[in-house]
């Protein structure tokens, strides 16, 4: 089979006290066709931004001359070694080398099939190469997209199995120490089977941090990684809201909330906490269901679990923390709305709105035929 092209892709891996972070360099690289430009990718939770480079025949030479060099084809199907464990504050990296043929069909390989030193001095050589590709100078063009959650389902990850899953939100008011960050953990115990352990964290304004913890018997994780592969969830992080899209308005209180999920990548690229989050963008373009099952398995277990932070109810505009209620019944912080509205019965009453449109609706983007407030392609509200 003839070799059509590579992806090269660099994955940086950097371990921390909450979990590991990684951040992905890849590029598609061309040997054959109209337009041989090198296009990267880099994918966010914000947007994914594509960058073309012009790429020489002499560039393609090279990678074609060190794939004979190594004698790469004779990798494929081999098993690698497993990878070094990233963690203690430690750091890493990992490549993958994609060859792409011309019957349609492509073989990955990890520079680990091969003894340690030749491995590494073959990743060293493609990765100088793969660098000297995606120069500025060489720069083409550059696009920012905001993928849907359609999109994204197309994507592959390889992660390993699910370890912690919790919700995190934050809650934002006009009123001195009104600002709340609030989260529930639920992780796996190692050496403990079907047990997990439940955190309950909770900060506001300069108050000092409540926490609850404790131990119980759950069946929890078994049910996230079906959901999980069955889903697709860790490509849900890279769904994106197109900021030049139409958005509700917020003035005087906001409310955000995120489902992380946590994976143990130890057996791929070394990482023992690897996290993709589930937001606004996967919520508002589709996956609206999946995230409420996720959060009342997380709601019964946090129940089950009997951990509680006390909320002090000395504050009229604070309501106490409900155990496994969030997201959404977390401290609801009544805004300067509030205050604005009250003292007006007096008032002349204003005229009543017209109703809110109901029906199938189409959205500008091109999808007919929705039923709800945001479009399931674009995330845009209903016009």
């Amino acid at each position: 089979m003839n070799i059509t092209g590579i992806n090269y892709r660099k994955v940086f891996i950097n371990f921390s006290i909450d979990h590991t972070f990684d951040h992905v360099m890849e590029a598609e690289i061309p040997f054959e066709g109209d337009d041989l430009s090198v296009i990267q990718i880099a994918r966010e939770s914000i947007h994914t931004t594509y960058k073309k480079y012009a790429q020489t025949q002499d560039v393609i030479d090279q990678f074609k001359d060190l794939i004979e060099k190594y004698g790469i084809l004779d990798w494929i199907g081999k098993t690698p070694a497993l990878p070094k464990k990233i963690e203690c504050e430690s750091s890493g990296t990992q490549s993958y080398l994609t060859l792409r043929f011309d019957d349609g069909s492509s073989s990955t390989v990890t520079f680990r099939e091969v003894p340690e030193e030749t491995g590494k001095k073959a990743e060293s050589e493609f990765t100088k190469l793969f660098f000297s590709c995606i120069k500025d100078e060489k720069k083409i063009s550059e696009e920012e997209t905001y993928p849907t959650l359609k999109e994204c389902r197309e994507l592959k990850e390889e992660h390993g199995p699910v370890v912690a899953i919790e919700t995190s939100s934050f809650e934002m008011g006009m009123m001195y120490n009104s600002n709340i960050w609030y989260t529930q953990t639920i992780e796996k115990i190692p050496d403990k089977e079907g047990f997990v352990k439940v955190t309950l964290k909770r900060k506001q304004g300069d108050l000092p941090e409540q926490t609850d913890s404790i131990e119980v018997e759950s069946e929890i994780f078994s049910k996230v990684q079906e959901i999980s592969d069955r889903e697709n969830l860790p490509v849900w992080n890279y769904a994106a809201l197109d900021p030049n899209r139409p958005r509700e308005m917020v003035f005087d209180y906001s409310f955000s909330s995120n489902i992380n999920i946590y994976y143990d990548d130890t057996l791929i690229t070394g990482a023992t906490g690897i996290k993709r989050s589930i937001g606004e963008a996967a919520c508002k373009t589709g996956g609206s269901e999946v995230d409420k099952q996720l959060s009342k398995l997380i709601k019964e277990c946090v129940a089950a679990s009997g951990a509680h932070i006390e909320v002090s109810t000395a504050n009229p505009f604070l309501a106490p923390v409900t155990p496994g209620g969030m997201p959404g019944t977390v401290n609801q912080i009544m805004g300067m709305g509030t205050f604005m509205n009250m003292n007006t019965s007096q008032q002349t009453p204003s005229p009543a709105s017209e109703p809110a449109p109901t029906g199938p609706w189409d959205c500008p983007c091109g999808q007919k035929g929705n039923t709800g407030k945001f479009c399931p392609e674009c995330g845009g509200p209903r016009c």
